[in-house]
């Protein structure tokens, strides 16, 4: 008797097709001063730290920093201080599908990749660069919507999926006039990358992440500066009936971690997109490819 069987986006697909090569590796001796500086050189989220013997000890990620910066610990604190473990990876053959589900399962939102030699890292992967390929994946799909549009097919395919059906409803806010220290609080009882900052009005006026609130640790600000001194404008939002497919491509080619969702007034969000529930939403469920297959 055939088996039905879902088939996902990321089905066949494996680790290696994903990742990148570059990691960032900083010695545990370094200051914390001297990783945001290489974070910001490689425009990455975190650095491998490593030990006297140059092997990998731990990481820092831009999560780790932001606590050290609420603990009042300067910015020239040894990395090997503040590291956190044990390293989570993966190996380069292994099913996307695998890797996507064990960084859901451990909460962490990358994977260092070893190769045939399981002691040495061969690169990284995050749920960006997951997202990054099915959106390639998706874009050339001829039942996308884009490909439609340029082939000039009037063929009546499954609707893509809105933006509105996988946003996060709940958005997290702070006024202008709070202080850092309430908005890592916040940050950290959420468990959020970033919150909204709101005005007098209750309007949207800036968007302060933990690479916002690292930047102020690295330039030695203090915890009880208030908001509206290192938040980031504008808010870059998009409508809620805005494609998951079209949001996708905007956060890749914008370097976006997330973006916040507006209703018919730009000036009422309702809702924010976060690249994990893109990569979620696009591994498995998108509406033009889901539908089973007789193997």
């Amino acid at each position: 008797m055939p088996i039905a069987k879902t088939r996902s986006v990321l089905s066949g697909m494996r680790v290696k097709e994903a990742m990148r090569r570059q990691i960032v590796a900083v010695d545990h001796g370094q200051t914390a001063r001297y990783g945001i500086a290489r974070m910001i050189k490689y425009k990455a989220d975190l650095v491998l730290i490593t030990d006297d013997r140059a092997e990998p000890a731990g990481i820092v990620s831009k999560t780790d920093m932001t606590g050290a910066f609420y603990a009042g610990l300067p910015v020239d604190t040894a990395l090997g201080d503040i590291m956190m473990g044990p390293l989570i990876s993966c190996f380069a053959d292994d099913p996307l599908e695998d890797a996507l589900e064990t960084m859901n399962l451990h909460g962490v939102h990358q994977l260092f990749v070893k190769g045939a030699d399981a002691g040495r890292f061969e690169g990284l992967l995050t749920f960006g660069d997951i997202l990054g390929l099915v959106y390639r994946y998706c874009h050339r799909c001829r039942k996308s919507h884009a490909r439609r549009m340029s082939d000039g097919e009037d063929a009546v395919f499954p609707s893509d999926t809105l933006v509105e059906e996988v946003m996060t409803p709940d958005v997290m806010g702070c006024r202008v006039n709070d202080t850092l220290t309430l908005v890592m609080e916040m940050l950290s009882a959420q468990r959020k990358s970033a919150v909204l900052v709101n005005d007098a009005g209750d309007k949207p006026a800036g968007v302060i992440s933990k690479t916002d609130l690292v930047l102020a640790w690295y330039r030695e600000n203090d915890a009880q500066t208030l908001a509206d001194a290192i938040m980031s404008v504008p808010v870059r939002s998009c409508h809620r009936k805005t494609t998951l497919t079209d949001a996708m491509a905007r956060m890749l080619v914008e370097d976006m971690g997330r973006i916040f969702v507006h209703d018919s007034d730009h000036g009422r969000i309702v809702g924010v997109l976060a690249l994990a529930d893109a990569a979620n939403q696009r591994s498995g469920t998108c509406k033009a490819c889901v539908s089973s297959r007789l193997l």
